[in-house]
């Protein structure tokens, strides 16, 4: 469904509510007694309602089931860069620090 058709939709839906709840406090007004009431509370839960209603989503055309996904290769896990080892011995700084303080 087209964005354009879909925003005319839930105007449509927003305004029937609306013109719902108009008419509940016109009716309000002449009506007397405990249906009053049910009227007012109609009147005030309307517009969550009506803006629920409007921003739902229109599930009609879709299934509800997902499409398969083809299989991807499996991705190896690398470490970055890839160094060469060098044979040979090493001695870290520290070591060669703690020989310079000793003589």
């Amino acid at each position: 469904m087209g964005t354009s058709v879909e925003m005319s939709s839930r105007i449509r839906r927003y305004t029937i509510t609306m013109a719902f709840r108009t008419a509940c406090f016109i009716s309000m007004i002449l009506v007397e007694g405990p249906f009053r009431w049910v009227l007012f509370a109609a009147a005030v839960l309307l517009p969550y309602i009506a803006v629920v209603v409007a921003n739902q989503a229109n599930q009609r055309g879709r299934s509800g089931q997902l499409s398969p996904v083809p299989p991807v290769d499996n991705l190896q896990i690398t470490t970055g860069e890839q160094f060469e080892v060098i044979a040979g011995s090493t001695t870290s700084d520290t070591s060669e620090r703690r020989d310079k303080r000793v003589a």
